[in-house]
C-alpha cells in the first residue's frame, strides 16, 4: 500500500543546510574518486608518456561499464530504503539492502573477470589500445567496490546519517592520495592501487556507519 503521512513541522533552515553541505562534500569527493584515475595519470606521466596515458583512460571508460549499469539501480534506491527508513520497517531495510549488495557484487565480480579474460581483446578492437588483464581487471574491481560503497553511501543517506556519508568519501579520497603515493613506482599500478584502496576504505567507513545507524534506529 501506498505511505500514509502527514504534515510534519517546518524543517529548520539550519538542518537543511547542515544536511546539504554534508551531501555536497559528499558528492564533490564521490566525483573526484570517479575521475581520480585519468588525473592522476595525467600527473604521474611523462612528457613522452601521453599514448600510455590515452591507453589507461581507454581502460577506465572499458571497467566503468558494470558502474554505468548500475545507474539505473541507483535511481530506485534511495526512494525505496528511504521509504522503509521512514516506516521503520528495518528488517525489510536490511533486506533490500542485502539483496542490492548481492546483486551489486556479482555484477562487479562478473565485470572483474570479464575485464581480465576478454578486456584487452575488447580494448583492442574498440579503441585499438594494448592494456594488460591484470590493469583492466584492478581497474574493474575498483569500479566493483566503489558500486558497493555507493549502494552503501545510499542507505546510509536514507537512515538520515548525511555527515558519515561525507566522511567516508573524504576518506575514500585521502586513501587514494596515499596509496597512490607509497604503493609503487609503476605509474599503472600505483594507481590502481590507490583506486582499490580508496573505495575499499569509503566502503569499510559506510558498513560501520550503516550498522551503527540501524542499530541506533531500530
Amino acid at each position: 500500500g501506498s505511505l500514509a503521512t502527514e504534515d510534519g513541522p517546518p524543517a529548520a533552515w539550519r538542518e537543511v543546510t547542515q544536511n546539504f553541505g554534508w551531501l555536497l562534500i559528499g558528492t564533490v569527493c564521490a566525483a573526484a574518486l570517479i575521475n581520480a584515475g585519468p588525473v592522476a595519470a595525467n600527473l604521474l606521466a611523462d612528457a613522452d608518456e601521453a599514448a600510455l596515458v590515452s591507453r589507461f583512460g581507454y581502460g577506465v571508460l572499458l571497467a566503468r561499464v558494470p558502474l554505468f549499469m548500475f545507474q539505473a539501480i541507483q535511481a530506485t534506491l534511495l526512494p525505496r530504503l528511504a521509504r522503509l527508513a521512514a516506516r521503520r520497517e528495518f528488517d525489510e531495510f536490511r533486506s533490500g539492502f542485502r539483496l542490492l549488495a548481492i546483486v551489486v557484487g556479482a555484477i562487479g565480480a562478473i565485470g572483474t573477470v570479464g575485464a581480465f579474460w576478454v578486456g584487452p581483446w575488447v580494448l583492442d578492437l574498440v579503441y585499438e589500445a594494448e592494456l594488460s588483464g591484470r590493469t583492466l581487471a584492478m581497474l574493474a574491481l575498483s569500479s566493483a567496490i566503489y558500486m558497493l560503497a555507493l549502494a552503501t553511501s545510499q542507505a546510509v543517506i536514507a537512515l538520515e546519517a548525511h555527515a558519515q556519508v561525507a566522511i567516508g568519501w573524504v576518506l575514500g579520497v585521502v586513501a587514494f592520495v596515499i596509496g597512490t603515493w607509497v604503493s609503487s613506482d609503476e605509474i599503472f599500478r600505483r594507481i590502481e592501487i590507490g583506486l582499490v584502496a580508496s573505495s575499499a576504505v569509503s566502503l569499510a567507513w559506510f558498513l560501520g556507519a550503516l550498522r551503527h545507524r540501524l542499530h541506533t534506529v531500530s
